[in-house]
């Protein structure tokens, strides 16, 4: 092998520090654009504690260096079940986003945040997280003073239209005797928009719970078949419009809330009235799969094209076109479904054609039996 001159060993020196320099300029270059990024960053190691944040994530907390680097990052946690659910998921090689979070400030307010996270590994070491917070504080105030407002002037209309129906029935019981065929369809008529309304109400302060996570399970064993049939005959009393048939293969215990899954049942019903043509049927039914039952409520309605079935469950989704345009509602009735369902580890599904009808139904386990 030819010996280099050193001439030529002058050259790569001079070459190798041209591009140390430049790799140090990059260096200092990546350096400077995580420490002054404008998003919050910090690193956690596989024992829990933070070993760097760069300033945005200091001064969005209001803690020094010293306060904050070398501590346990569940120390800047509100919420203790949520700090250990993020380093479980982590440490299981998860990647995060936008986990909702709730993080202690200096000054001891609370920073609503959304944590996206996953773990710099080497030889299948945990080396350190790569956590980015996002503060979405100022939305979820907003969101929390729509939700009180919705809950307040909710409240504020149940009192009196529990009156207003209260007075409906009375002269509903008189006009009977009356005879006045006009006057009965009339109030007929009224009492079903102001049951209508009540509805409305019940679902926006649902709702509001919901947000405030208000919503607690009162789980007990219950007959499935009583419970379906209960809100199947409270809703033909108010929808003489429709037929609704109850079919099902044979008593099945649930354990379940009561309120809620009359709620969710009331609410899939009472859709499947609303976008369905009168004099249609509508069929509430349950049949065993295994060791869980399969629920369901089937129309004879418009149907649902596949683009709309995504967003159905979303909150204030509703489906525009020119079989809905004349249709009221808000669009939170299926989305309650779907929040009410997922407290109880399961969730809603539909089968649906355009011009052919809904079956929207969902799974619960049974209960074994003694």
């Amino acid at each position: 092998m030819k010996n280099k001159s050193i001439e030529e060993l002058q050259q790569e020196i001079a070459a190798d520090k041209v591009r140390i320099k430049e790799l140090m300029q990059i260096n200092e270059e990546l350096t400077d654009f995580i420490e002054n990024a404008a998003l919050p960053l910090h690193w956690v190691n596989h024992l829990g504690i933070i070993t760097w944040a760069n300033q945005a994530e200091l001064s969005a907390l209001g803690y020094e260096k010293d306060e904050y680097i070398g501590q346990p990052i569940s120390a800047f946690h509100a919420d203790a079940e949520i700090i250990e659910d993020i380093l479980c998921r982590l440490k299981n090689n998860e990647t995060l986003h936008n986990y909702r979070a709730r993080l202690k400030c200096k000054d001891g307010s609370i920073k609503h945040v959304l944590i996206s996270s996953n773990v710099l590994t080497r030889d299948g070491k945990f080396i350190h997280t790569r956590c980015f917070t996002r503060d979405v504080t100022a939305i979820v105030q907003q969101e929390q003073r729509k939700n009180d407002f919705v809950s307040m002037v909710s409240h504020e209309l149940k009192t009196p239209l529990t009156s207003i129906l209260a007075f409906i029935q009375v002269m509903l019981s008189r006009s009977a005797k009356s005879g006045d065929a006009f006057i009965t369809q009339s109030l007929r008529r009224t009492e079903k928009l102001a049951l209508g309304m009540t509805k409305m109400i019940n679902d926006f302060l649902h709702i509001s719970r919901l947000e405030q996570a208000e919503v607690n399970l009162n789980t007990e064993s219950l007959e499935l078949h009583l419970l379906i049939q209960e809100v199947v005959q409270e809703l033909q009393l108010t929808h003489h419009s429709h037929n609704i048939k109850l079919i099902h293969s044979g008593q099945v215990r649930i354990a379940a809330d009561h309120a809620k899954i009359s709620q969710v049942l009331i609410n899939l019903i009472s859709n499947a009235i609303k976008y369905s043509p009168e004099s249609s049927t509508i069929t509430v039914g349950y049949e065993p799969e295994g060791s869980r039952v399969k629920i369901f409520v089937q129309d004879m309605g418009i149907g649902i094209a596949k683009a709309d079935q995504k967003k159905l469950f979303q909150r204030f989704q509703r489906i525009e076109n020119l079989a809905t345009k004349h249709t009221t509602g808000f669009g939170i009735g299926l989305y309650l479904v779907a929040e009410f369902l997922r407290y109880h580890n399961s969730i809603i599904q539909v089968d649906s054609k355009q011009g052919e009808g809904s079956t929207f139904y969902f799974f619960l386990d049974i209960e074994p039996q003694d």
